[in-house]
């Protein structure tokens, strides 16, 4: 499978979409908080504040949620952005979208939710000003049977993605865990693949499914498509395994492996009980390892976005 190394053929926003087929894999965590960190950005780090836009393709709704959003009080979601047009009238992409004053307002709220003992109010950096989230809830979990018999069914997002071009630097789309029309939509509309891989003993066995649908939707639907890397999540400390398989990883991708590992950690899983993702919940220190690791791959990210846009 191509790297990004290779020539790009579209001058919109670079879109990337998140996959693996396993859940338990930090998928949706590193998503948003990949996203969350490229949007923020960090001049320390040579990382550029860039125009995001994250996609949740998951029916869970997970990443709504991760930014204190009530999925009750949603308007339209993914799935009216999918049907639109086919049993309804077309539903614009600005429509469907959160956005950063939303997001800033959502976190805070459920910052003082989770902290009613302190006076001060949340910090300033709860905050989000070049981020855009696309939710979904249930109801996308009906798609599949919807547009079943629709032709270019497998391009609906692509379609809907027109509207970002100028609008966004970026475009991340968690793909829920699963093989099916939704995950085989974010691999028609994005043109790079990032697949995390949880550092345990059948992740890499995994792997050749997923490369295989990957090389399909190359051969079929979208022979643009590259591998843009390989994160390991979910890494224990001082484990055996865990080294093991990031040997294993290592050995067979290369440099398509990002070097910076994602540990297990309870302040990542539990980051969204305070409304924000771990990059803007806690700072990067040595007091926040969490934190610190997904902005040190947000670093690489953004140099191999740099690569890919020739900057």
């Amino acid at each position: 499978m191509r790297s990004e190394g290779a020539e790009r053929m579209s001058q919109g926003p670079v879109v990337i979409a998140v996959v693996n087929h396993k859940g338990g894999t930090a998928k949706t965590t590193t998503s948003v908080n990949l996203a969350a960190a490229l949007a923020k950005g960090d001049t320390d780090m040579g990382i550029p504040a860039r125009r995001v836009l994250l996609v949740d393709l998951d029916p869970q709704g997970n990443v709504a949620t991760t930014f204190g959003i009530d999925k009750s009080t949603l308007g339209p979601t993914m799935n009216e952005l999918f049907k639109g047009g086919i049993d309804s009238d077309p539903v614009p992409l600005s429509e469907c979208l959160l956005s950063p004053p939303q997001l800033t307002s959502s976190m805070r709220l459920a910052w003082k939710r989770h902290n009613p003992d302190r006076k001060r109010g949340p910090p300033n950096s709860i905050e989000v000003r070049n981020l855009w989230v696309l939710p979904a809830d249930l109801d996308l979990s009906g798609v599949e049977i919807d547009l079943a018999t629709r032709i270019g069914r497998e391009h609906r997002l692509r379609l809907a993605l027109r509207e970002a071009t100028g609008k966004f630097d970026v475009v991340i789309v968690d793909t829920p865990p699963s093989l099916g029309l939704l995950t085989i939509n974010g691999l028609s509309a994005a043109e790079w693949v990032l697949i995390p891989i949880q550092a345990e003993f059948y992740s890499l066995e995994g792997m050749s499914q997923l490369l295989g649908l990957i090389r399909n939707v190359q051969g079929s639907i979208n022979p643009s498509l590259k591998l843009f890397g390989i994160a390991l999540t979910l890494v224990q400390s001082n484990s055996r395994l865990g080294e093991t398989v990031a040997e294993q990883a290592r050995r067979h991708f290369g440099d398509r492996v990002f070097e910076t590992e994602i540990p297990r950690l309870v302040a990542i899983a539990e980051a969204p009980l305070e409304g924000a993702p771990i990059v803007i919940a806690s700072k990067p220190n040595k007091s926040n390892p969490g934190s610190s690791a997904y902005w040190e791959l947000a670093r690489e990210a953004n140099e191999r976005i740099n690569r890919i846009i020739g900057s």
